[in-house]
């Protein structure tokens, strides 16, 4: 059974992540293809903490985001005979994350549930405002606030640090759809993080 690392969404980072398939990546999952368990350990490894936060940002429910982030560990065992993929595993593997985390969205919809934002939990002990409660509050707030595709593209381009193309490639858009929607949502989180005037 794959499980999702122990992680709050205050453990996550706040800063950008590393944003590039490794050639290594498609390597490993060809060895995987052909039987390799230990290329799958390695690529779980890679994968586990970037894909669980994804769930988590965009579910923000941790339960929610452990069975999304299972199901796409389930999707990768399942399909590793199909990918043929050329130096593009991690835009393939996100794709399979968001889209499983959007069939989920919509069946919760469907049924009446409603899943929020996750923001409880410790301080993170390091004294950087970055990472206070407070702080991470008012991103979680704003980021709730901001429609779907507009947070969809801020996640995977400024925390997980997918480019505009890739992007546009993992939601079935254009590259300028997609930066018309960062431009919009960074508009957005500037109103809204302004403090009030008195």
């Amino acid at each position: 059974m794959v499980r999702a690392p122990p992680l709050r969404a205050d453990d996550l980072p706040l800063e950008r992540q590393p944003g590039s398939t490794s050639p290594d990546d498609d390597r490993l999952m060809a060895r995987f293809a052909a039987g390799d368990a230990k290329a799958f350990d390695e690529l779980y490894a890679r994968y586990e903490v970037p894909v669980y936060a994804l769930c988590l940002r965009l579910l923000g429910d941790p339960d929610a985001a452990a069975d999304a982030f299972q199901d796409s560990f389930i999707r990768l065992v399942d399909t590793r005979h199909d990918y043929h993929g050329q130096n593009r595993f991690r835009s393939w593997f996100f794709t399979v994350a968001r889209n499983l985390c959007f069939d989920r969205l919509r069946h919760d919809r469907r049924w009446g549930r409603s899943l929020e934002l996750h923001t409880d939990g410790p301080a993170d002990p390091r004294p950087s405002v970055a990472h206070t409660v407070e702080f991470r509050d008012l991103v979680a707030r704003i980021l709730g606030a901001l429609p779907r595709d507009q947070r969809e593209v801020l996640l995977l381009h400024r925390y997980h640090g997918f480019s505009y193309a890739e992007i546009a490639e993992m939601t079935g858009s254009t590259e300028t759809a997609i930066k018309q929607k960062a431009y919009r949502a960074l508009i957005h989180l500037r109103r809204r993080s302004r403090p009030p005037v008195r």
